[in-house]
């Protein structure tokens, strides 16, 4: 699977901006549901991890 998934990625897919959108839609959903927020922000930096930000 893995030699699959590099076939598929190309040189201009890794040039590519990655955007990552989070949202929750109320401050009570934040406060209840706690263990999403915090996959949410371990997302965050698995994509920073992955590679550079831009601005």
């Amino acid at each position: 699977m893995v030699s699959e998934l590099s076939q598929k990625v190309t040189a201009d897919h890794l040039q590519r901006n990655a955007y990552l959108y989070i949202r929750q839609s109320t401050v009570r959903q934040v406060f209840e549901n706690t263990e999403s927020t915090q996959r949410q922000y371990a997302l965050r930096q698995k994509a920073l991890a992955l590679g550079p930000t831009h601005k």
